[in-house]
């Protein structure tokens, strides 16, 4: 028996299972937890399996072409939980207790800080979510849909800011060229990456005017306040992509970007072959990968900046610089 199976045959025992994804979940942790509901509803005839995720506008605007989820409202004990792309239970917001009160807990993520909160625990240190997924409904046999092919592949390309950052390996791109021959390709892409509203691209350019350099130009941090954010009546979906877009400036190693998020601030890193934003998001309360990580603060601008240049430099200082030689 091989291990997926070995861990999700205890679902058969299962009278009623929840599903429950980060807060402010992305498009692989709402992929992950749709993809999952289907499989254990068909696999395992279970026919109460809901999905728990605290959400903004963010997750129901930036996804159209995923059913939108459903919030149950009601305090109902399930027999299994699962916790899906979360990395501790911090991150699962005031659903925590569901997962905490279910008989059996099951974790299925991705991120190299995930610290193994349940029972029984799938965590590997790949692309995404939906590449775990992807290998389950394979350990299966699990015929997979042309829309659920769509969906594994908007999971590994958000999560791999198409295929630039994040643990991706030959596989990756197997699974990826697997989903290929079902989907429509460029219409997947357009949606997530290709659909800026002119708010968006405003913000861009405010951040960019923000931007202060440090290291020549290793380290870049930049912030949009909440004075500003009132200004264009920004809401949070509305900074979506553009800490990918500060990477991409030439010779940075790490970037940060702190915009605004309700009474608190969001603050966004990302890192280059050779750092690690993922256990300075951890130290914050935060988590992610080595290259792309997250974490709020109630702190002043003032003070978050003082903290992520601390350890910013203390990377730059100490990590071997890795050979950014194309060939």
């Amino acid at each position: 028996m091989n291990k997926y199976r070995k861990i999700l045959d205890n679902l058969s025992k299962a009278s009623s299972v929840c599903i429950i994804g980060h807060i402010d979940p992305d498009a692989d942790a709402l992929c992950s937890m749709i993809l999952i509901r289907e499989f254990i509803m068909k696999q395992f005839n279970i026919k109460t399996v809901d999905l728990f995720a605290e959400c903004t506008e963010l997750a129901q605007n930036y996804l159209p072409i995923i059913e939108k989820v459903k919030l149950n409202k009601n305090k109902t004990i399930y027999h299994t939980a699962i916790m899906m792309d979360s990395p501790n239970l911090d991150r699962i917001g005031k659903y925590k207790n569901l997962f905490e009160n279910a008989k059996q807990t099951i974790v299925i993520d991705h991120h190299n800080t995930n610290l193994r909160n349940g029972k029984f625990n799938i965590v590997e240190i790949v692309s995404s979510t939906c590449e775990i997924v992807y290998k389950i409904f394979k350990s299966y046999n699990y015929n997979i849909s042309e829309k659920n092919y769509g969906k594994i592949y908007a999971g590994i390309i958000t999560d791999t800011n198409n295929f630039s950052v994040g643990a991706i390996t030959k596989n990756t791109f197997k699974i990826a060229s697997a989903c290929c021959e079902h989907i429509n390709i460029e219409s997947i892409n357009n949606n997530f990456f290709n659909n800026n509203t002119l708010r968006n691209m405003k913000l861009l350019s405010l951040a960019i005017e923000n931007i202060i350099t440090l290291e020549d130009g290793k380290i870049i941090l930049t912030q949009i306040t909440k004075e500003q954010a009132l200004l264009y009546k920004a809401k949070f979906e509305d900074y979506t992509g553009i800490i990918n877009r500060l990477a991409t400036i030439s010779g940075n190693r790490l970037v940060c970007f702190v915009q605004p998020k309700d009474d608190l601030y969001y603050v966004s890193m990302r890192a280059k072959q050779g750092y690690d934003v993922a256990q300075i998001a951890k130290k914050f309360g935060g988590g992610g990968h080595l290259g792309a990580s997250a974490f709020l603060s109630n702190k002043s601008l003032k003070e978050i900046e003082e903290d992520v240049l601390k350890e910013f430099l203390l990377q730059i200082h100490t990590k071997k610089s890795v050979s950014t030689k194309v060939f």
